[in-house]
C-alpha cells in the first residue's frame, strides 16, 4: 500500500531519508512535537516525490544489546491527521521503514515502543503489535508482512 493521495485516491511515490538538524528547523512548524528533542536518535523523514515534502517523522533507537529498535516518536504532519488528511498510509510507512531497518541490522524484525495509552488498540488493530505491559512490540513475521504491505511496491523506496 503505497502513499495515497485522498482527493484524488492516486498513488504517491514517496522515499525515507535521514533528517538532520539543520532540516528539522524548517519543518518544525508542520509538527507539534518538539523534534529537536529527537535529534540526539536517528530521525528520518517521509517526502512525497518529485515535491520533496516532508509529511511524516520518525525517530528511533537503536539498542543492539537488546537486539531491537524502538520507536521513540512518530508523527504525521498537521495536514496529515484525522478525516481531512492529505495522505494515507505515513504511519504505517514509517514503522514498515522501522521493520526493515531492524532485519538489516539483524534484530529479526524485532521493533517495538510505548504508545500514549488512547492509540494502544489503535497500533494493536492496525499493524499487528502485541502488547507487553507499557510496551507493545512487533517481530519476524509480522514485520515482514508490514514491510510488504507498505514497502514493497513500485511505488515506495
Amino acid at each position: 500500500m503505497p502513499i495515497k493521495e485522498q482527493s484524488t485516491q492516486q498513488n504517491v511515490p514517496f522515499e525515507i531519508i535521514p533528517i538532520s538538524k539543520a532540516e528539522l528547523a524548517p519543518i518544525s512548524d508542520r509538527f507539534g512535537f518538539d523534534w529537536m528533542q529527537e535529534i540526539r536518535n536517528e530521525v528520518f523523514g517521509l517526502q512525497t516525490k518529485p515535491y520533496n515534502q516532508i509529511i511524516g517523522l520518525i525517530s528511533l533507537i537503536d539498542y543492539s544489546t537488546e537486539l531491537r529498535i524502538e520507536i521513540a516518536l512518530l508523527e504525521c504532519s498537521k495536514e496529515n491527521i484525522g478525516k481531512t488528511k492529505q495522505y494515507e498510509g505515513v504511519a504505517g510507512c514509517l514503522i514498515a521503514f522501522a521493520c526493515r531497518l531492524s532485519f538489516q541490522r539483524g534484530y529479526f524484525g524485532f521493533v517495538s515502543l510505548v504508545p500514549k495509552t488512547q492509540l494502544i488498540a489503535h497500533y494493536i488493530h492496525a499493524y499487528s503489535f502485541s502488547q507487553y505491559g507499557r510496551q507493545l512490540a512487533i517481530e519476524s513475521e509480522v514485520a515482514n508482512h508490514l514491510i510488504e504491505k507498505y514497502l514493497d511496491n513500485e511505488e515506495g523506496i
